[in-house]
């Protein structure tokens, strides 16, 4: 993954438990604590900061990941892709149906990007149905906690389920988002 995760991961630990704190988990992780935001990293480094926060913190890495996506989605996003964030959509479903599309534009930047893929499907009123496919895994509660937060930054509040998990037989996990509950 590129350094722009483990510097926003560090920013959201900083912020909320302090330099030190994050200071420990960089050792406990057995890596650097500052990343080049442009530079690519081994998945490997970002799972073990995950796994040495989650010791750290006393906190089960799944709740980090889910505040992780809230977080990327509410400060991440918003501050360092506004303009391309803003040509994608202005409410959830919007974004969401062209998140690949801003995936694409990104890819300029970072050539060595391997991002996610997102499909959305109609549901019924109740809300939409997501695809989310991923070369990467255990990401589905950052995936949660990323689909939450948008709802929160369009004014939209998102109940997010994991339908179901991806499988052989199945390339992706499924998620409901259901929005204005």
């Amino acid at each position: 993954m590129y350094g722009m995760i483990n510097e926003a991961m560090r920013r959201l630990v900083t912020e909320t438990s302090g330099e030190q704190v994050w200071s420990r988990i960089a050792a406990r992780a057995d890596t650097t604590e500052h990343f080049a935001m442009l530079h690519y990293y081994d998945d490997a480094i970002t799972y073990d900061l995950v796994a040495a926060a989650s010791i750290e913190l006393e906190i089960p890495a799944d709740d980090l990941l889910r505040g992780f996506g809230h977080y990327w989605s509410m400060r991440v996003g918003p501050e360092n892709y506004r303009d391309i964030l803003g040509a994608t959509g202005t409410d959830v479903i919007s974004v969401l149906t062209n998140l690949d599309e801003m995936h694409a534009r990104i890819q300029d930047l970072y050539p060595d990007l391997r991002p996610p893929s997102f499909e959305v499907h109609a549901v019924d009123g109740s809300g939409i149905e997501v695809h989310y496919r991923s070369v990467r895994e255990g990401l589905a509660p950052f995936v949660v906690g990323l689909l939450e937060g948008l709802g929160d930054l369009y004014g939209t509040p998102a109940v997010v389920t994991q339908v179901s998990q991806k499988t052989a037989a199945q390339p992706y996990d499924v998620f409901h988002v259901g929005l204005g509950t």
